[in-house]
Parts: C-alpha cells; structure tokens; sequence
C-alpha cells in the first residue's frame, strides 16, 4: 500500500518553484528529488504534521541519515536551506546538514538540538552550506549526528528563493550607444509556481461590523451637513432679521407688549418658512444618499460573506484532492478530516476577526465532510 502512495506522490509532486523557493518535500518528495536515504525512515507519516497531510518520520542510528539526491541543478535563483523538524517523545537529537556538487559532499553544518514534542523551523544560509550560485548542485543529506535514536520528524523542506533586488539595485545605468548590442543578455524564462501546502486562504475583504461602522460613519457625515447647512442660511440671510425688528423702526427698542407679540408672530412665521424650504430642497436628496450609503453597505457585507464561503470551498476542495491523490483508505481519510478540524479550532482561537470568519466557514465545511465520511463508513459496516 505505502509503495503504491509513494508511486502516487511522484507523480503528483513534480511541480516548478514556489514563489517563496523551490520545494523538496511536501507530502512527498518533489521537483526531481529522489530518496536515496540509508535510515529507517516513512515519508507517508501521518502524525506529527506541520502542515499539509503528512510528514517523515525517522527512526535512525548513529551517522545514518536522510539523503535526498537531484540532477545537476543551479541555485543561483536560491538563498538558503529551511525546514521544520520536531524531536518526538524525547528530542535533543543533532542533525548535521551536509550538501552535494557533482555527487562530493561538501563541509557539514551541525543544526540546534531538535526540541521534543514541538516543530521548530530552521534557516541556514547555501553560503555555509558551500552551495551558493553554483550550478552542480545535487542534494542534502540529514545525518543523525549524535543524541537518542528515537523517533523524530521532518516537514516541509525547500530551498527559500532569494529576495527581490532593490530600486535603487535594480536601476539600469547608462550605456554607451555602440555597447548596447554587445551588453544585451538572453531573457531567463521566469519560474512557474508550485502547488504551494493547504493553509487558510486571504482574508475576506470587510467583515459585518466594519460594514456596520462604516453605515454609521455616514450617517453621521449626513447629520453634520444637515446642521452645517441650517448654520450657513441663518449667517447669509440678514433679511429675515430685519422682518423680525418689524412693524416697529429698525433699530429701536420694542416699546409695547403688542410689538413683542408682532415679532415673535413674525420670526415663528419666517422659521416654520425656512423649515419648510430646507425640507423641500434638502431633505429629499439627503434622505437619498442615506439610502444608496445603506444599501452600499449591504452590498458590500454580501459580497463579504459569499467571498469567505467561496474561499472556504475551495480549501476544503484542496483538502479533498491532496487525500485523493494518497488514495488513503477511509479510516485513514475520516482521521485526516479530524485531524483538520482540530487544527481549525485552534486557529479560531488565536487569529483576528478577518481570518477568524474565513477559518469558521472552513471548519463547518470540513465538519459536513466529516459527516458524510463516517455516514459513508456506517453503510460499509452495515452491507459487510
């Protein structure tokens, strides 16, 4: 069965270089590398894993090792060595890390001490490896070097692509006319991605409370014209005070308890009039705008919500291929689905509210699977 899912991976696993590296191992070993290792060791574990579905697993002596071999390739598109690795029970295991050219093993590098019971990743420059911007490369080898021989575990090895020039770096210099054509250089055929591991997508655009923050925003930008507005008209119309001094001469004092009464008629009169225009011009195009901001506000929260639950598919979908590609018998498929799902729960947990909604969706939807998985197990059962 193991040889028949190793056959699987191989050829799944050919895949071009990351955006981030070149991959050796994930859920198997890819981009041409090939297993000439000489401990006892499982590239198909299924626990431990640091990401994906599976992992290896090494149970090695003294001076065995890990040795994954490749054709004569370049590395000038590469920085650096990385991996995770987890000590097992009891950890404190040493590996050294010893890298090829032309099939001669180059000076070793000897690793921290492998912490037990926990993945830790670690990064080690191809300079100190003696492979930097050569172009016979052709592997690494894992070597235990010294501590117990139990059990431990490797994930996710790759080489880690060099970062992006800078501007300033990147910035063409002059060039005599006559040296152009001897200057110019064959275009290098840019790298495709690979299939990178599942992990949880980007986050959703907005979520429901900032689309409900940003409805109320506007309401209040529309409450603090209104009042600018109300503001302005009373400041730019000085007519409507000289009707209120009226019947009496401008400027004089109110020399009777009828002319107070005439005034205060007439500025109840002139208010309930400027009322009545602010409402007919203003308040129809105001009550407008607050209807295209909310009904803007529910359109992006619906889009919000159908672009988690697309998102979410499609990492359940990528799950469902990777076990189909193992051909995992079901028992085995319904503990990668749990194993999954506890992941998920413990995502929720520890990430913001962004990616807290998209990781809610996926889970629900690895929980349906889930369902199915073990509904599909019990028919099984029940017909044997």
């Amino acid at each position: 069965m193991s040889i028949a899912i190793g056959l699987v991976l191989a050829s799944v696993g050919e895949v071009q270089s990351q955006t981030n590296g070149l991959s050796i191992y994930d859920d198997g070993l890819v981009n041409g590398f090939n297993d000439w290792s000489w401990a006892s060791r499982n590239l198909l574990n299924m626990s431990p894993v640091h990401s994906g579905v599976v992992s290896i697993s090494v149970t090695a002596k003294a001076w065995e090792a890990l040795w994954f071999h490749h054709a004569e390739m370049s590395t000038a598109d590469y920085a650096s060595l990385s991996l995770w690795a987890n000590g097992g029970e009891h950890g404190l295991q040493v590996l050294e890390i010893r890298s090829f050219l032309g099939g001669k093993v180059q000076t070793g590098y000897a690793l921290s001490v492998l912490p037990p019971n926990q993945w830790k990743q670690y990064t080690i420059p191809l300079a100190k490896l003696g492979v930097a911007d050569v172009t016979n490369f052709t592997g690494f080898q894992f070597v235990l070097r010294a501590g117990d021989t139990d059990m431990f575990y490797v994930d996710d090895i790759q080489l880690d692509a060099k970062p992006p020039p800078s501007a300033a770096a990147t910035k063409p210099k002059s060039v005599p006319p006559l040296m152009v054509a001897s200057a110019a250089q064959p275009v290098q055929p840019t790298p495709v991605p690979a299939m990178a591991k599942m992990t949880t997508p980007a986050p959703a655009a907005q979520t429901t409370e900032q689309a409900i923050w940003w409805i109320a925003g506007s309401l209040l930008v529309i409450i603090t014209l209104l009042a600018c507005l109300v503001l302005l008209f009373w400041r730019k119309n000085p007519a409507s005070m000289a009707m209120v001094k009226a019947p009496g001469e401008a400027g004089s004092e109110p020399s009777s308890a009828e002319e107070w009464r005439q005034r205060a008629i007439t500025a109840e009169a002139m208010a309930g009039k400027q009322g009545q225009m602010l409402r007919e011009k203003i308040m129809p195009e105001l009550a407008e705008f607050a209807k295209q901001s909310l009904v803007q506000g529910l359109y992006t929260q619906r889009n919000s919500l159908l672009e988690t639950q697309q998102k979410a598919q499609l990492a359940l979908a990528d799950l469902e291929s990777r076990l189909a590609s193992l051909q995992l018998p079901l028992q085995e498929r319904i503990r990668a689905y749990e194993k999954r799902i506890a992941e998920l729960e413990k995502e929720v947990e520890t990430q913001g509210e962004e990616m807290r909604e998209l990781t809610r969706a996926t889970l629900m939807l690895v929980r349906r699977k889930l369902e199915d998985e073990r509904a599909t197990e019990r028919t099984q059962s029940r017909f044997n």
